[in-house]
């Protein structure tokens, strides 16, 4: 467990909330009473693992279906060839500050921290210089850390948003949902900390590629914030709401209704008889699986299907499911638990999305990319980077991180053609559906005309399932 902080001295400039640079000493930190027992815990209470399961939540460090985070390897590449990123941390107890102001001095080569005390003296701050990173407290006077990441999100929407809460209560859980990227409780291990904020450096890097922000800056039109899907994390969160609960809230929507029974009693799910209560479609599909069916169904529906020259809307549909479908039945014979389970599933069903988005917003370009992948018979991915410079998962990665979605998912989207760019070598949701991506877009019909993306077999034997693939192929030919 890493060395907890005490202050020798500190110092806080007059008038101000802003904690200035300050010296310390190794030592010990004595206990806080919300719920900051020595910033240890999470780390030295593992739980039960599935074989390479870096889903498994861990007690106390994770809310089931807040945002989430995956754990990463301790060691993870440096970044010292960026620029260092900036990070902000508000609180209301300057102790606690202290603390983590003290631990983000051994991380001064990427990180440049800065502290304040309290919602408003943090927007103060951030008028006057950006931020890549804001990690919050929840239960602030004045103006609490829902109402900061509100108001992070309208103005700042590319700044990472992180509660760090002893307060994982059913309220304040709920008041979090869609404005934080992740969630942290405490008590928790600084080397926990750490791990995420190596994650985010490397997440973060790939999302402020040049090459992609110019991208972006002529995209027109993406799609907007998943309401629905926010409705139904926050209905799950209840303590009083049922299946009956999500099932009125999908009834608003009656494409939406209307797409999941017919899924329901598609030969994805192998159910014997015909479903039409959206009620029991709930029941035997599992809450999870709906919940990841209303976002993508809200990508889907986004676009005016008329408006893909070059794009079938229903063959991305169909690879998407049994990306998604044959995503979670790796994990499944991997072992790897439910939770990643239902994560390769959501993973599987929004790893294209981004090329809806570029179909529809740049036709013209879109065009260009699947003649030039035709003519030299590369993969769609290759064609995208020659023409655009990036591509349809950094497009996918940019839109699910602006809406607050768990950085591990947007990673799995991000890197589904490139695992090998990952911070982890453990098999996970970003494995199964780069191998469930690849062999479901071989029956596809535009794979007559463009080859599929080849699997990173370095990867895959440095995750330790290269040796898995041909049964793992056997097994999937023998249930189509």
């Amino acid at each position: 467990m890493e060395a907890l902080f005490t202050s020798h001295s500190s110092s806080r400039s007059p008038g101000s909330n802003v904690l200035t640079h300050t010296s310390f000493q190794t030592g010990m930190f004595p206990s806080r009473s919300r719920g900051f027992n020595s910033l240890s815990s999470t780390a030295d209470h593992e739980t039960e693992k599935g074989v390479g399961d870096q889903d498994a939540p861990k007690p106390n460090s994770e809310t089931p279906d807040s945002p989430t985070f995956e754990s990463a390897s301790q060691f993870l590449p440096s970044v010292d060839h960026h620029p260092k990123k900036r990070i902000l941390f508000v609180d209301d107890e300057q102790s606690v500050l202290l603390v983590l102001q003290a631990f983000m001095q051994r991380l001064s080569d990427e990180w440049d921290a800065s502290c304040v005390e309290g919602g408003r003296p943090a927007l103060a701050l951030m008028s006057k210089q950006p931020f890549d990173v804001v990690i919050t407290d929840m239960r602030m006077p004045d103006m609490n850390g829902t109402e900061l990441l509100n108001e992070v999100m309208k103005r700042y929407p590319k700044t990472v948003r992180i509660v760090l809460s002893g307060h994982a209560d059913e309220q304040t859980v709920q008041e979090s949902v869609g404005v934080a990227h992740q969630w942290i409780a405490k008590p928790f291990d600084l080397k926990i900390l750490r791990t995420i904020l190596g994650r985010i450096a490397n997440f973060h890097n790939q999302l402020e590629n040049p090459s992609l922000k110019e991208l972006i800056g002529r995209i027109r039109h993406l799609p907007s914030s998943p309401r629905l899907y926010f409705e139904i994390i926050e209905a799950l969160q209840s303590t009083t709401s049922s299946t009956q609960t999500i099932a009125d809230i999908i009834a608003r929507d009656p494409a939406l209704t209307a797409n999941i029974l017919h899924l329901v009693n598609s030969a994805f799910f192998g159910i014997a008889r015909s479903i039409s209560d959206t009620h029991e479609a709930i029941q035997l599909l599992g809450v999870s699986r709906i919940r990841s069916l209303a976002l993508v169904h809200h990508v889907f529906s986004s676009f005016d299907r008329h408006s893909f020259e070059q794009l079938s809307v229903e063959e991305v549909w169909q690879h998407s499911l049994q990306t998604a479908a044959w995503a979670r039945q790796l994990v499944l014979w991997q072992g790897g638990g439910r939770m990643m389970e239902e994560k390769a599933f959501t993973g599987g069903l929004l790893h294209d999305i981004g090329q809806l988005i570029l179909a529809a917003n740049l036709p013209a370009a879109y065009r260009e990319i699947r003649a030039l992948a035709r003519s030299r018979r590369i993969p769609i991915y290759d064609a995208e980077k020659q023409v655009l410079k990036a591509t349809h998962a950094d497009v996918g990665a940019y839109l699910l991180s602006i809406w607050g979605l768990p950085i591990p998912l947007v990673e799995t989207v991000g890197l589904h053609h490139e695992p090998g760019r990952a911070p982890e070598r453990t098999f996970g949701a970003l494995t199964a559906v780069h191998v469930a991506s690849a062999w479901s877009y071989e029956q596809t019909p535009s794979a007559r005309e463009i080859p599929v993306s080849p699997l990173d077999l370095d990867y895959l034997k440095e995750t330790g399932v290269a040796d898995r693939l041909d049964l793992w192929r056997q097994r999937l030919a023998n249930q189509s």
